[in-house]
């Protein structure tokens, strides 16, 4: 999938400009809508840190996504940022030995090796990353190159025609082929390109 041999050092990246953000989240902004419609910024913190923990526990041994599902998550309202940054953490000592990468495991898009589970992490953080970044109205420049890779992942792994029925994205939406990778990636999971905060009501 996708011919990324070590998706661990993209990963890595996108757990940092994660991180990067949640420490900008103050809880006066917990209740703040996002891109990701379902979600406010509270909510959207607990999937990632869900998703994440998730991950930890495919890369400490289990095989199947739904055994490896998280419990619900209820953090503190100032203490996003750490345990982000300890899920994050915990995350590369999970996928630190190389035979991860190789063992079978099940996804909700298939029958992956460790490589292709964590394209799919990476594909997670990195789309969020863009959610809370607008939710935000954050100057953080979003790190474009790791946003054109991912955006290569997202089209192997959900392609345009597999929306609808238990799929957790919309249609892809339309967007000039100049925007920002980022950008693209965000119309690709069907978001709205041009979605501010004022503009969300």
């Amino acid at each position: 999938m996708s011919g990324i041999e070590d998706p661990r050092p993209l990963l890595r990246r996108g757990t940092d400009g994660m991180s990067t953000l949640v420490e900008r989240v103050s809880p006066e902004r917990l209740a703040a809508p996002t891109p990701c419609t379902e979600f406010d910024v509270r909510g959207l913190l607990e999937h990632v840190l869900t998703m994440t923990l998730s991950y930890v526990h495919l890369g400490e041994g289990a095989v199947d996504s739904d055994d490896a599902e998280a419990a619900p998550v209820h953090v503190d309202d100032r203490q996003w940022p750490t345990a982000y940054r300890e899920a994050a953490e915990r995350l590369d000592k999970a996928w630190a030995e190389a035979a991860s990468l190789e063992r079978s495991m099940s996804m909700p898009w298939g029958a992956v090796d460790g490589r292709g589970a964590l394209l799919g992490c990476l594909l997670d953080t990195v789309t969020h990353s863009w959610d809370l970044a607008r939710a935000l109205g954050t100057t953080v420049a979003p790190d474009e190159e790791l946003a054109a890779t991912t955006l290569e992942v997202a089209r192997e792994i959900m392609p345009a025609e597999r929306r609808g029925g238990a799929t957790p994205f919309a249609p892809v939406r339309p967007v000039s082929e100049d925007a920002p990778a980022s950008t693209r990636l965000a119309a690709w999971l069907g978001r709205d390109p041009e979605w501010t905060p004022e503009r969300s009501g």
